[in-house]
């Protein structure tokens, strides 16, 4: 049974569960609460990646231009990677012969995309312009709305958000995984307190992480 798992899911992936323990049963109930966490991760991601992105299309489009994703402001610096992704997104729409509207560019962009926008160089570009910050997180108190301090946490939470989408194990790093949790429920009701709420309806992750500490 063990080679069945090194062979189908390689011997790297399972060396994290494995970890000396030759107990079949054990390593295989510890990597499907791995997968059992990170499932529980995704209802909190997916409100958040959201909420943000909506939220600094809102502000740029009030900064800079409604059509912004389609005709990308020079003023904006937008680098070259995501100017080609977004010429190639529209390529693909004359092609299909679809016209690509920017509701559309702005729902197939990455979430680096969005936390590029948290970059220093946007301080002058966007961040200093009236009300900037303070429009995507109204709930912030004023001494931790500043730039940095968001970008360090939204890295934070992109870093999980990687692992989990490449399936990566968040399970080795229990107190990292938790922690992100609660910096992503922090920074989403500071965008909003009533989605925060509807979140709970089906937030799983406290109940599932407490389980799987028990499985260490």
């Amino acid at each position: 049974m063990f080679e069945a798992l090194t062979t189908n899911f390689s011997k790297a992936r399972m060396l994290p569960y494995i970890n000396g323990n030759e107990e079949f049963d054990r390593v295989l109930t510890q990597y499907h609460a791995n997968i059992l966490l990170s499932e529980a991760m995704i209802p909190c991601l997916h409100y958040f990646e959201v909420c943000l992105r909506n939220c600094i299309d809102q502000v740029i489009q009030e900064n800079y231009s409604k059509n912004w994703l389609v005709k990308p402001p020079y003023k904006l610096m937008i680098s070259d990677k995501y100017i080609k992704k977004i010429e190639a997104l529209l390529k693909m729409g004359e092609e299909k012969r679809k016209i690509q509207t920017h509701d559309d560019i702005l729902a197939q962009m990455g979430f680096g995309f969005w936390c590029s926008f948290f970059q220093p160089k946007y301080d002058p570009i966007l961040w200093h312009r009236k009300d900037a910050l303070k429009n995507i997180f109204p709930n912030l108190s004023r001494i931790d709305r500043k730039r940095s301090q968001i970008e360090k946490k939204i890295l934070k939470i992109k870093q999980i958000r990687n692992r989990i989408a490449h399936h990566e194990p968040i399970w080795d790093s229990m107190p990292l995984t938790y922690n992100t949790y609660v910096t992503c429920q922090e920074l989403l009701r500071a965008m909003s307190i009533e989605i925060t709420a509807m979140l709970k309806f089906i937030d799983r992750f406290p109940a599932v992480y407490k389980v799987s500490l028990d499985l260490k």
